[in-house]
């Protein structure tokens, strides 16, 4: 074995070999950077790779047969001896450094770097559904300002039509919409947004005249699997994105079920302007503030003067009213959200939109059956309708079924990656899973690609003062402090960090500047009075808590068994706070940080049944990590 080591070393196979190692991780380097700076498809890059890798033992055999001389390349002579102390010892006289043993190791160390740089992301790609497809926002080649709503509309429809297909995988609009007018390749596109194919296309109006040209690629292959130029008249512009659907269906090899092929080819409205204004209150809703909802029920009321039977609008109606209710508190958004829906359903009771509008409004009054019902229906007839996918994790995890919860989150994401809530939520599910740095990790990424992403700033801070890290609360909330303290949703955040600090001024100074306080910050502003001897009063609270709970529900976002547990413990009643607790639990609610760390539980921690309510929650905990996978 000594002496074919010695030969290697003398035939210089051992110095080829690391020289090509080093070089062809350059090259491997160059490849990963360049290729994709210049659009290079990606079968480009698997090329060169299983070039390198071939050249390798090419180099090694070559090495040992021949040799380098001032005569050029010869084949190697037979091996070298000299006699020394009665012996004969292979002779080398290549520099010591270059006879080190361990050249075996950093041979090993360098092959392993690029096979594992190169292996590990080509099983990354392979985990990717090969029917998943990003829409990105079609061009706009008109010159009318109008004609930029109506590009954007034809990306929307297509998407939304695509969703109606249970095989395909389509990213939602809000994760698209970031990529209008990029200088990114689709490359780079489709491995941020985790799709194997790409839809771009542009859209020119000119007059009742409107080219559509689509194009789908394979990333993987830079392949074009189908394209397709489209000159229509304006009024018969529903039945191209029906058609494009259909066609990328058919290119991605999936076969439409009749249920399928006859909601792809249901139109929205015969009405263009109608179908514009619809659009436009789509926006407006997007902005996700009570102005935009406000401006959206008058786009939808303006479409619906045109189209009276556009179900749509109707749906568009109900979900504004629906978040007007949680903004405004007032049970006349309610009803007339309600009544919206329900026409909506009449008008097409196959309208996923509307039983998704529908779920909303249960949730706003703490029907959470009602709600889940309704949301399952919505998906049913769309399976990728994202924010409905979404909807049915909350309520599962309403339910205290959070391995379910984390199921549902987890397809949201995989459609919606870039949605501020959608994100918040599921790393809310690894929290309350006790995965607390998968969850803080998951915040803190979206935080670090989008500074202005309010709820990731809501979750991450809550996150670290349920944990105690009121360091890392401190720090984050400056931040969004500077970004947004104009907001209101700042001084609720505001108002909490300062109660779990126990600065009770400071949270009571925010707590007073919030508009419309819902139960919780009712309850917080009265326990803040309350700790600095100012007059309050928890009998009204108590009397609505009592009144939800008589009549079976919750209010959004409001738990009347956790606001009587809190009244209790302010009012120093031990056994009455921990019943109402035990009946929180019991009632799905899992978050036990909240007892521990927040001061309003101050007056009933660390006795028995203290400890007692604690347990309760973690012996569910670790049933719902080991039926989620986190638990051998």
């Amino acid at each position: 074995m000594s002496n074919f080591l010695e030969e290697l070393k003398r035939r210089k196979v051992f110095r080829v070999a690391a020289s090509y190692a080093v070089v062809a991780f350059v090259i491997m380097q160059l490849v990963e950077i360049l290729f994709p700076m210049f659009n290079f498809p990606q079968w480009t890059q698997q090329f060169t790779v299983i070039v390198v890798l071939l050249g390798f033992p090419i180099a090694v055999i070559l090495s040992w047969v021949f040799d380098k001389t001032n005569d050029g390349y010869i084949k190697t002579d037979a091996i070298k001896t000299k006699e020394i102390g009665g012996m004969n010892v292979s002779v080398d006289d290549r520099p010591f450094y270059l006879q080190k043993r361990n050249i075996f190791l950093v041979l090993s160390v360098v092959v392993g770097i690029l096979i594992g740089s190169y292996g590990g992301s080509s099983l990354t790609r392979s985990d990717i559904d090969e029917k998943s497809i990003a829409v990105l926002p079609f061009d706009n080649l008109g010159s009318d300002e109008s004609d930029e709503v109506f590009s954007d509309g034809i990306t929307e429809d297509i998407i939304s039509q695509l969703s109606k297909i249970k095989d395909i995988r389509v990213i939602a609009r809000t994760s698209v919409l970031q990529y209008k007018g990029t200088t990114k390749n689709i490359l780079q596109v489709a491995k941020e947004l985790g799709v194997n194919n790409i839809l771009e296309g542009s859209v020119r109006r000119i007059g009742d005249d409107v080219r559509i040209v689509g194009q789908l690629i394979d990333v993987n292959t830079d392949d074009h699997l189908w394209s397709d130029t489209y000159d229509r008249k304006m009024k018969n512009i529903f039945q191209v994105q029906s058609d494009v659907a259909r066609k990328i269906a058919s290119a991605l090899k999936t076969k439409l079920s009749p249920d399928e092929e006859t909601r792809i080819s249901q139109i929205p409205t015969e009405n263009l302007e109608a179908y514009t204004l619809y659009k436009q209150g789509k926006d407006k809703y997007l902005e996700y503030n009570t102005e935009g909802f406000e401006a959206s029920i008058d786009y939808f009321k303006k479409a619906l003067r045109i189209d009276p039977m556009f179900a749509l609008a109707y749906a568009g109606i109900a979900d504004s009213y629906a978040k007007l209710f949680i903004a405004k508190n007032d049970d006349t958004y309610s009803l007339l959200g309600f009544s919206a829906a329900e026409k909506a359903l009449t008008l097409d009771k196959d309208l996923a939109e509307g039983y998704k509008a529908l779920a909303h409004l249960f949730a706003t009054i703490g029907n959470d059956t009602e709600s889940l019902r309704n949301n399952l229906k919505a998906v049913k007839l769309k399976p990728g309708f994202s924010s409905a996918i979404a909807n049915i994790g909350l309520r599962y995890r309403g339910k205290g079924d959070l391995s379910e919860s984390l199921d549902w989150y987890m397809k949201a994401r995989k459609i919606n990656p870039n949605n501020r809530v959608g994100v918040t939520q599921y790393a809310v599910s690894y929290a309350l899973l006790g995965e607390q740095e998968t969850a803080e990790k998951i915040w803190l990424d979206g935080i670090a690609n989008d500074k202005y992403a309010f709820p990731l700033y809501w979750g991450l801070i809550t996150h670290y003062l349920n944990n105690g890290k009121f360091n890392n609360a401190k720090y984050y909330l400056d931040e969004v402090t500077n970004l947004m303290s104009e907001d209101e949703r700042y001084d609720n955040l505001a108002s909490q960090f300062y109660l779990y600090s126990k600065n009770y001024e400071k949270s009571l100074f925010h707590s007073n500047k919030i508009n419309n306080p819902d139960d919780n910050q009712k309850l917080r502003t009265a326990f803040l009075n309350h700790k600095l001897g100012n007059n309050y009063n928890l009998k009204a609270l108590k009397e609505r808590s009592l009144t939800v709970i008589r009549d079976g529900g919750n209010y959004y976002q409001t738990n009347p068994y956790l606001i009587l547990s809190q009244i209790f413990s302010v009012e120093n009643k031990k056994t009455e706070s921990y019943k109402w607790f035990d009946e929180a639990i019991n009632d799905g609610f899992t978050n036990y940080k909240i007892l521990m760390n927040n001061p309003i539980y101050d007056n009933i921690k660390g006795d028995d049944g203290y400890y007692e309510l604690i347990n309760k929650i973690k012996d569910h905990i670790d049933r719902e990590r080991i039926e989620a996978g986190l638990e051998s």
